[in-house]
């Protein structure tokens, strides 16, 4: 199962499993494309909104998700629904293993994803498929109501198995280390 993720197109990737499911959330749909590079690449694939994640997850031998960045306090930063995905392969004993570059190893400590994230387009959320209004959809003429599309979320360290890195498989515990030997450029 791969998460609400960036898969990149890497064609030298080898895959030896039955079939790859891929777990997409709103407003993006990003897991989309996912799941046409790993068909194009002759992977088995399944795709599934994050709100069907609990029914699959019987099945999942082990979670893979992307990483934004991972801090020095070993949480993970990624995108929105990433953390949800990790308490519920936790919740199932499922490993969740990440996937994150060096370079993207980061000084900053942080906790949650309330208090330092980013903002996309509140009008992103309302998009649908046939372009029809939704409940919501007249939001700025209620002065009480404010939509928040956050774009990041952070998944504590207890719910990551393992980082597989391009230097060696680390515990995301570990982000610290590599930052004071200097295996990441500033």
């Amino acid at each position: 199962m791969i998460g609400p993720s960036h898969l990149h197109n890497h064609s030298e990737a080898v895959v030896s499993t039955q079939s790859t499911g891929v777990v997409d959330s709103r407003p993006d749909l990003s897991g989309v494309q996912s799941c046409e590079r790993l068909t194009a690449a002759g992977i088995p694939c399944s795709y599934v909104y994050i709100n069907s994640c609990t029914y699959v997850m019987k099945k999942v031998t082990k979670v893979m998700l992307a990483a934004d960045a991972l801090l020095a306090n070993g949480y993970v930063l990624g995108p929105v629904g990433t953390a949800l995905i990790g308490l519920i392969s936790s919740t199932y004993n499922k490993p969740v293993i990440v996937c994150c570059e060096t370079y993207k190893f980061s000084e900053r400590v942080q906790t949650d994803s309330i208090l330092y994230n980013e903002l996309a387009d509140p009008d992103s959320m309302l998009k649908t498929l046939n372009e029809e209004d939704t409940p919501v959809s007249n939001w700025r003429d209620c002065p009480n109501t404010r939509l928040v599309n956050l774009v990041y979320d952070t998944t504590p360290p207890a719910l990551v198995s393992i980082v597989i890195t391009e230097i060696a498989e680390l515990p995301c515990t570990s982000a610290p280390v590599v930052l004071r030997r200097g295996a990441v450029k500033m």
